[in-house]
């Protein structure tokens, strides 16, 4: 269908697509980690097209786990001391790290026993026999201590790849008959061996930390005696958050030094040659510190250890939970930002970027409970900002465009105008009483008991002319020229027209009376005298010299859209009288705001020099009328004439051109009265259908919606129509 051209794209659709946008790719991104378990439970590799997305959610995951590490103050657990078999120890006791002998072991445990330490956890695996003397004397030392935790595992795998079967790795035997208690100790890392949890075993085979917790009296551990593998650490601080000293060291503490003390004994990662490190783990402060913040397993098994003393564990958000806020973030920033300018877009989207990351940081420390935040802040923000910039961008260059071919139409007019005026004969004076130049005189009808006073209108098919009567009384005189028209068919119509129009023209109030019809056909002409409408300034006191007709046209042009009451009051007088003028029969073909005029401040339908009778088909009916006002399908039915009145009713009530229909003001949604606005817009976007078949079939149906809705506006409470003003 043919529509003037519009700004098809609103803020609201930008809104609602960016919304779905924000949501689609964030969502997509956040599930995209579980595919790589999906195809590796099914034995499957994952597709090479869907790698850098997989690995691009798994980073944002893991990104909103590390950040919040970025300005946590490192904290350092009370009574836990790290045991270090480091070079240091190697060298002063003259030992090789692969045939330490275990007699120093002995030493230290018994130390630690006479000491009275709560818990002692050796992070090394004593599988294999060596001396049989130094082996007993652990054992031995073993027996005198019931706090005693050994590993019997250390296995590292990747979390989606944890499978603990039947335990295979044992402590020796003599060690395990002495009383001391084992578990598996298994680091949960990434491919980059960033470390992030602990596996802390099943109820049948309990992993090493979560043993060592139960013996060293964990309430958290108590509480919960399923053992729990979705936890993730909660580090202290880098490597040296946690007090540590080295192996020889702790041999020649004083006594007493290791009362009620939690001992966690472990190799510290050492080069056994260039290139590859041992025992070794990356931790989240390595993103900001480097390999310098990597760790060894007995670090990661103490901090998993003193989360459970401490019950602070962080766990992940359950996926019903992070979905609702990545649906609230796309709602929020999606659906938000496009509402503002560019710079102002982009300014809050920063600031939500760090107010997202801030938030959920905090809440982490706070609750112990952490989610993705990232596909908000990194993927759900900027993809929200650069929606916001591309639609405003898009908007702007509609906008442009359609303002350009506006001014350019507009320029067009105005250059019409003038050459129009210019080619016009000029007024005639007050005692001229011809319709004619002086050169035409004989041509000039006589318009009986009237004097032409000036002329105040001229068209493409005659002129209107202010007439004075043999009273004193104004009227108004409109001649129509035969050479208008291409031929006598149509001028002939257009004079049965006034033959049919003038009976009736005084049994509505909505039409403009007709007073005297006349024809002059030596000159080629007709002419009827009407009633003169209002004075746009004075009303019914006119003065000739000034005298220019009140229409709706120069209401609308001086003061703007109509209020919705008086729109709604203009909408039924007119359907009303065009009602009225469609029972006899006859069709007016040139409504618009120019062809209705104010009589005492009440609107009529005027210039019906066009009114004829309804035709059968389009071809019977010259196309007349004016661009914009006239249907789709051409002039010649009551449904094309309630077409036009829409068109009107339009312009009255949204202060807009016709031909930018259906664009409604930008600011109407703000404005106090929008409801009554888009209650009256629906019946105008009926009225301006373009299919005739959806369109009122006739003035009056379109007449009953308006008094229905100027009941709900209480325009009527009861009885018939009160007269509308002006505007």
């Amino acid at each position: 269908m043919n529509r003037p051209p519009l700004l098809k794209y609103t803020l609201l659709q930008g809104s609602v697509a960016g919304v779905m946008l924000c949501a689609v790719v964030s969502l997509a991104l956040w599930r995209f980690p579980s595919l790589r378990s999906h195809y590796e439970d099914q034995g499957q590799p994952l597709p090479h097209a869907l790698e850098w997305a997989v690995k691009l959610g798994e980073h944002l995951t893991l990104l909103s786990y590390d950040l919040g590490y970025i300005a946590r103050e490192p904290t350092t657990p009370k009574d836990l001391v790290l045991v270090y078999l480091d070079e240091n120890t190697y060298d002063h006791l003259h030992q090789k790290p692969e045939s330490f002998d275990r007699k120093y072991h002995a030493q230290l445990l018994n130390k630690l026993t006479a000491d009275r330490a709560r818990v002692v956890a050796f992070d090394i695996l004593w599988r294999e026999e060596s001396n049989r003397e130094s082996d007993d004397a652990l054992a031995e030392a073993i027996r005198r201590n019931p706090h005693v935790i050994m590993v019997s595992d250390s296995v590292t795998d990747l979390r989606p790849n944890i499978e603990v079967g039947s335990i295979q790795k044992l402590p020796l035997q003599k060690f395990l008959d002495a009383g001391g208690s084992h578990g598996l100790s298994l680091v949960v890392r990434d491919e980059n061996y960033v470390a992030r949890g602990f596996y802390h075993g099943t109820p049948e085979h309990r992993g090493f930390v979560w043993e060592a917790a139960r013996i060293a009296g964990s309430h958290y551990v108590l509480e919960n005696p399923v053992p729990n593998n979705e936890l993730w650490l909660n580090y202290y601080g880098g490597p040296s958050a946690l007090r540590s000293m080295s192996f020889e060291e702790a041999l020649n503490q004083d006594p007493g030094f290791f009362k009620e003390k939690l001992v966690f004994v472990g190799r510290k990662p050492i080069t056994d040659f260039p290139g590859r490190e041992v025992d070794q783990f990356g931790t989240p402060y390595a993103r900001f510190q480097g390999r310098n913040a990597n760790v060894g397993g007995v670090y990661i098994a103490a901090t998993a250890f003193m989360n459970l003393m401490q019950g602070t564990p962080l766990q992940r958000m359950s996926t019903e939970d992070e979905l609702r806020l990545l649906l609230y973030g796309a709602l929020l920033f999606g659906g938000g930002l496009v509402w503002l300018r560019p710079w102002w877009a982009a300014g809050a989207g920063l600031a939500c970027f760090f107010a997202a990351g801030a938030i959920s940081c905090t809440s982490v420390w706070q609750t112990h409970t952490w989610w993705a935040w990232m596909f908000v802040s990194g993927v759900q923000i900027p993809v929200a900002l650069a929606w916001a910039l591309f639609t405003h961008t898009r908007r702007l260059g509609r906008e442009k465009a359609y303002l350009e071919k506006t001014l350019t139409q507009t320029l067009r007019e105005v250059a019409d105008s003038r050459r129009s005026l210019e080619s016009a004969p000029q007024p005639a004076g007050p005692a001229k009483p011809s319709l004619f130049d002086a050169a035409d005189a004989d041509k000039t009808p006589t318009v009986a008991d009237h004097t032409l006073v000036r002329r105040v209108g001229k068209g493409g098919y005659g002129e209107v002319w202010l007439a004075r009567n043999a009273i004193g009384m104004h009227h108004v005189v409109k001649v129509v020229y035969r050479e208008g028209f291409n031929d006598d068919g149509p001028y002939e119509r257009e004079f049965r027209g006034i033959q049919k129009f003038m009976p009736i023209s005084r049994s509505h109030p909505g039409f403009v009376n007709i007073l005297q019809v006349g024809r002059n056909d030596r000159a080629g002409c007709f002419y009827y005298v009407m009633e003169a409408g209002d004075d746009e300034k004075t009303g019914q006191l006119i003065d000739p010299a000034t005298y220019a007709p009140k229409t709706l046209g120069s209401v609308l042009r001086d003061g703007g859209a109509l209020a919705p009451r008086d729109s709604v009051l203009l909408g039924m007088a007119l359907a009303s009288a065009l009602g009225s003028l469609h029972q006899q029969k006859l069709i007016h073909r040139d409504i618009k705001p120019a062809n209705i005029i104010y009589l005492n401040g009440a609107p009529k339908l005027a210039d019906i020099g066009l009114v004829t009778d309804i035709e059968t088909t389009g071809r019977d009916v010259s196309l007349l009328g004016t661009e914009g006002y006239i249907a789709p399908e051409g002039p010649g039915t009551p449904a094309a004439d309630v077409y036009s009145l829409g068109k009107v009713l339009y312009e009255a009530s949204t202060g807009i051109d016709r031909r930018r229909f259906p664009e409604l003001p930008t600011a109407l949604y703000d404005a106090s009265d929008a409801a009554e606005r888009l209650q009256l817009n629906r019946i105008v976007l009926r009225a301006c259908e373009p299919d005739p078949a959806d369109r009122y079939a006739t003035a009056a149906e379109m007449k009953a919606d308006l008094e229905d809705l100027a009941t709900r506006m209480g325009i009527l409470p009861g009885g018939g129509p009160p007269q509308p003003g002006p505007g």
